[in-house]
């Protein structure tokens, strides 16, 4: 009787289905004498390869059924124009300062009323940035028509 002659480990390894391959493999390495052992060789995994297989193929048909309706879209000169416009005004308005600060939206003004602009030269509200984005937007406007 071979098996009776195995050291006693603690738990059953081979009942317990939560192992992974890595876990057995060590145990079988650790209760085989010395010398050479089996190297772990795990399956292909073919429900992986034929997933990347079909989502990169689906990738491909997408773009080139749906490029000769994006890609005019995309190279738009007037899109491009009115993304940078809104992305100046937005900047230069103080909307990244407003982000990066976390500064509030607005603010009470103490006496029951709203106040739009903050007081001091390092503090600015939310809306006042849009506020001095609207302001600005016309006179942007006129310059780039001239």
């Amino acid at each position: 009787m071979v098996l009776g002659s195995l050291p006693v480990i603690g738990t059953d390894i081979i009942g317990d289905s939560s192992q992974s391959a890595e876990q057995i493999y060590g145990w079988i390495s650790r209760n085989l004498p010395a010398g050479p052992r089996p190297p772990l060789v795990r399956p292909v995994n073919y429900v992986r390869l034929v997933s990347m297989t079909t989502m990169v193929l689906g990738a491909l048909t997408l773009f080139s059924v749906a490029s000769p309706y994006i890609l005019p879209v995309i190279q738009n000169r007037n899109l491009w124009a009115a993304i940078s416009l809104i992305m100046i005004l937005l900047f230069t308005s103080g909307h990244m300062f407003n982000h990066i600060r976390k500064v509030p939206y607005v603010a009470g003004n103490g006496k029951n009323g709203i106040s739009y602009f903050a007081g001091g030269f390092q503090t600015q509200f939310g809306l006042e940035t849009q506020i001095v984005a609207a302001m600005c937007k016309p006179h942007l406007f006129e310059e780039t028509a001239v």
